[in-house]
């Protein structure tokens, strides 16, 4: 087990969300995605942190208690598709190639789905700054 050396919000969102990155000594760094009751989720990698927080922010927020592996919360399920690709490409133990299988579709047109949400969600907090 190693001593954590730092934690550093990298993001910060309304209503108290932000990602923290968690420097480890001799392993590599993780991510986490936290909000005012404390740690929601934890990732290997930063970008999937961020995709995260933009399909909370599209969705207007979501809990996944007993949404099961393979399954999305109702909030991203009833969402449209892009939201839910984008669901399932920040989920840590997803790939881009199984989104993309799920889907039926070619790794470039999930990546362009993933980049219009992605916008989204910059201009939702955009929006809710003025």
């Amino acid at each position: 087990m190693t001593d954590v050396e730092r934690e550093t919000a990298i993001e910060k969102y309304d209503y108290g969300y932000q990602i923290v990155e968690e420097e480890r000594e001799g392993e590599p760094n993780k991510y986490h995605y936290e909000g005012p009751l404390g740690r929601i989720k934890t990732f290997e990698n930063p970008d999937k942190a961020c995709l995260y927080a933009d399909v909370q922010t599209v969705a207007g927020g979501f809990r996944e208690e007993k949404t099961g592996e393979r399954g999305a919360p109702p909030a991203v399920a009833q969402s449209r598709e892009d939201v839910l690709m984008a669901y399932y490409a920040a989920q840590p133990t997803m790939s881009m190639q199984w989104v993309t299988a799920q889907f039926d579709l070619p790794e470039e047109r999930v990546r362009e789905y993933i980049r219009s949400l992605r916008t989204r969600a910059e201009q939702q907090r955009a929006d809710s700054d003025d």
